[in-house]
C-alpha cells in the first residue's frame, strides 16, 4: 500500500472513530464512509472490544493469546452459548474471525487445537550442525 492510499485509508478509520463515538449504527457507518457491510460491523466490534485505538490499528499488529485464554474464550462461546460479541468484549479480542476460527479447530480437534504451535523455520539439530 503506498503513502497516500494509507493515509487515505486511515482518515476513513478516523471518521469511523468519530461516528462510532456518535454512536452510530453500523448500516449509517456504512452508508458515510462508503465501505461494506461486513467492514463497517467488523470496526463497531472492534470499537466495543478495544475502543479506538483498535479501530484505528486494526491490522497492523497481530496479538498472540495464550492457550488458556483461547480455551476460556471458546468454552464461553461453544458450551455456555455466549455470543460471538459478549466472548469477544470479555476477553478482549478485537477479531471476530480469530475467536471463530478458534471454536472451528476446537470443535473438530479437541482442547489441545488450541496450543500455540510454533512457527518458522526448525532449529537444526545438534548432529547436522556438528557435521
Amino acid at each position: 500500500m503506498d503513502e497516500n492510499s494509507r493515509t487515505i485509508h486511515d482518515d476513513v478509520r478516523q471518521r469511523a472513530v468519530e461516528l462510532l463515538e456518535a454512536d452510530v449504527g453500523r448500516r449509517h457507518l456504512a452508508r458515510e464512509l462508503g465501505v461494506s457491510d461486513a467492514t463497517a460491523r467488523q470496526w463497531a466490534r472492534a470499537f466495543a472490544v478495544g475502543g479506538a485505538e483498535a479501530v484505528l490499528n486494526a491490522g497492523s499488529h497481530r496479538k498472540v493469546y495464550d492457550y488458556e485464554t483461547k480455551l476460556a474464550a471458546v468454552k464461553e462461546h461453544v458450551e455456555r452459548g455466549k455470543s460471538v460479541r459478549d466472548v469477544m468484549v470479555k476477553y478482549q479480542i478485537p477479531s471476530e474471525s480469530s475467536l471463530k476460527a478458534w471454536c472451528r479447530a476446537y470443535r473438530r480437534d479437541g482442547a489441545h487445537a488450541l496450543v500455540n504451535k510454533r512457527r518458522g523455520r526448525k532449529p537444526r539439530s545438534s548432529a547436522e550442525s556438528s557435521s
